[in-house]
């Protein structure tokens, strides 16, 4: 099914007063518990929206989900009035963007952080997804694509702590800045997509890569830890076309990219054994997670192809030789 057919449009053109009668059934937000945010550029493909485009398109660094949201409420804005001198009469002047806050659940201080590194303007789009998994976004004014509503500021404040029965808190603010496509809206009803947003959609795990043995010089064998960014738990399922060698040549600075293979996993020890071919002398190596194999414009971000979870190296396991 192509994106067209899925979504559900009313005309906002003056010229096109269409809309009014109530024959069509009513649609309303719900509350909105995840949010996805992507880049300016970004707008959605022409082909169906399902799971796999959505977790393709975050794999590819293309699209950034927040879960976890527990309240969701717009902050009230008055429009700009002027009244006339003498008739008293009023105008509006201009209307203010929306805004909304957000609270998140107490996901811990990583959380907070991740959500901090999102502090921006003009950076974003948005699209939300409410209880009934309805997806909501825009349209572009000037051609018949899709995206979500443009941010004109994300903030996410100062971390509060526990205190007493009070849990710790993350809030995060969001304010629009186009009114005009908030009246483009769209969205693709629950009962359309194949899945819900709430169980199926997750943002990306740290995924925390250490040395434990490196290899020698024309070694075949370079174990690895890979564990959650906490240390605490064992990641099985990283394939091994999701691992590869980074080398560059300390003499010439040229970087090359090889394949590995898995020799063994342990969850015991939490690692991984790969088999690694072509180590030298006067090189500096890295083993790293990849989606695009062989690149040296892989995203580090890979999906767990049994649970579909997933991971983002954020450590890396080195060695000069």
């Amino acid at each position: 099914m192509a994106l067209a057919n899925q979504i559900i449009v009313v005309p906002s053109s003056k010229a096109d007063l269409l809309g009014t009668g109530l024959e069509a059934t009513a649609f309303d937000w719900d509350r909105v518990e995840t949010i996805e945010l992507s880049s300016r550029s970004y707008v959605y493909p022409t082909g169906d929206q399902n799971l796999a485009t959505v977790q393709a398109a975050q794999v590819a660094g293309d699209l950034i989900i927040l879960q976890g949201i527990k309240s969701f409420k717009i902050t009230a804005v008055e429009p700009q009035i002027n009244t006339a001198d003498g008739s008293g009469y009023k105008t509006v002047t201009g209307e203010l963007p929306y805004e909304y806050e957000v609270m998140f659940d107490n996901n811990g201080v990583n959380v907070w952080k991740a959500l901090r590194k999102l502090n921006s303007k003009d950076s974003y789009n948005c699209a939300f997804y409410d209880v009934e998994g309805n997806k909501i976004f825009t349209s572009n004014k000037a051609a018949d694509t899709f995206k979500g509503f443009q941010t004109k500021m994300l903030f996410t404040g100062q971390y509060k702590g526990k205190e007493g029965n009070n849990p710790a808190e993350v809030k995060m603010n969001i304010q629009l800045a186009d009114n005009g496509e908030m009246e483009r809206q769209v969205w693709i009803s629950g009962d359309v997509l194949d899945f819900d947003a709430k169980s199926d959609l997750d943002g990306v795990n740290d995924l925390y890569i250490s040395n434990v043995a490196t290899p020698a010089i024309s070694g075949t064998a370079w174990t690895i830890g890979v564990t959650l960014a906490d240390r605490s738990q064992f990641v099985s399922g990283i394939a091994a076309t999701q691992f590869f060698v980074k080398k560059t040549v300390v003499a010439t600075g040229a970087i090359t990219y090889s394949a590995c293979t898995i020799t063994s996993s342990d969850a015991i020890n939490k690692t991984y054994t790969l088999g690694v071919t072509g180590i030298i002398a006067a090189a500096n190596y890295a083993i790293v997670t990849g989606a695009n194999l062989g690149t040296n414009t892989a995203t580090n971000i890979v999906q767990n192809s049994t649970t579909k979870l997933l991971y983002k190296g954020i450590g890396t396991a080195t060695a000069t030789l």
